[in-house]
């Protein structure tokens, strides 16, 4: 499971006009939608400027090759955010990745929405929350499944709530990801009528 966020959007979003902030986010999350298909990564939902996504592990399929292409979203996001400021200011990403088991289902009466929930689900998003700007966090588990094919840096122990401390790791290998369409944002101009 990977969480994104965009960092400082919140307080940029607030002198952005709107027309402006919804073209630029439905921009941005559809290059990132673009990575997450090209990585046959699943895009869950967006909350705000925060993107979901779930890589899941085929029957008899592979969890560090799983493992290896949610990492391979969360670069290219770091790519795609670096590439696209909103109105001239660079924004960055915080992302947290978390592996293990989740539950699904589609909820709802009148507005059906897919989701994904459990303490896989809820480790990943405080990997983002406690993570660092332009940076991926990810949990031991993580660590122990792609050590030798992918390079990290230790953390020290991170206060996670509902946890406790526990041992986190930065990722810091360029990852093999195919060639992503990455598209440097155009001028926003909006005229009102």
């Amino acid at each position: 499971v990977l969480f994104a966020d965009l960092v400082g959007f919140t307080s940029l979003a607030a002198q952005t006009e709107p027309w402006t902030l919804v073209h630029y986010l439905d921009r941005l999350f559809g290059q990132m939608d673009a990575a997450c298909q090209a990585q046959r990564v699943e895009k869950i939902k967006t909350i705000g400027d925060c993107y979901m996504c779930v890589g899941w592990t085929p029957e008899g399929g592979s969890p560090k090759e799983t493992a290896r292409r949610v990492l391979n979203v969360a670069q290219a996001m770091h790519l795609i955010i670096s590439k696209n400021p909103l109105q001239k200011t660079k924004l960055a990403l915080r992302a947290g990745v978390h592996i293990g088991p989740v539950v699904s289902g589609i909820i709802g009466k009148t507005m059906f929405a897919f989701d994904v929930w459990g303490d896989t689900v809820n480790l990943a998003s405080r990997m983002e929350s406690t993570g660092v700007p332009m940076a991926t966090q990810v949990t031991q588990d993580v660590y122990d499944l792609l050590r030798d094919v992918e390079l990290f840096r230790r953390c020290g122990l991170v206060d996670v709530k509902g946890k406790g401390p526990m041992q986190t790791y930065i990722n810091l290998s360029p990852t093999t990801a195919p060639d992503v369409p990455v598209e440097a944002e155009p001028h926003l101009s909006h005229e009102a009528n």
